[in-house]
C-alpha cells in the first residue's frame, strides 16, 4: 500500500504542468531553446555525456523535491494537529 504523501507527491506531480503561472511558459521555452543550441553544438560523444550528466541531474533534483515535498506535507499535519 502506497503511503498518502506519496499519493498526493504523485498527484501533484501530474498536475504540475496546469498549476504553473503563465509567466513559466516563456522561461521554459527558452530553456528548451537554450538546450537545443547546446545540444546541437556537442558532438556524439559530448551529446552522450551531456545527457548522462542531465538524466543523473534529473533523478536528484527530483528525489530532492519530493524529499522537501515530503517534508512541507508533515509539517502542515504536525500543525493543523
Amino acid at each position: 500500500m502506497q503511503d498518502y504523501i506519496d499519493i498526493l507527491l504523485s498527484h501533484l506531480s501530474n498536475a504540475r504542468q496546469n498549476t504553473l503561472p503563465g509567466e513559466s511558459f516563456p522561461l521554459q521555452v527558452r530553456e528548451q531553446q537554450a538546450l537545443n543550441a547546446l545540444l546541437d553544438s556537442l558532438t556524439a560523444g559530448q551529446r552522450k555525456l551531456f545527457l548522462a550528466y542531465e538524466e543523473a541531474r534529473n533523478a536528484a533534483e527530483g528525489a530532492s523535491e519530493d524529499a522537501f515535498a515530503r517534508q512541507a506535507f508533515l509539517l502542515a499535519r504536525e500543525v493543523y494537529r
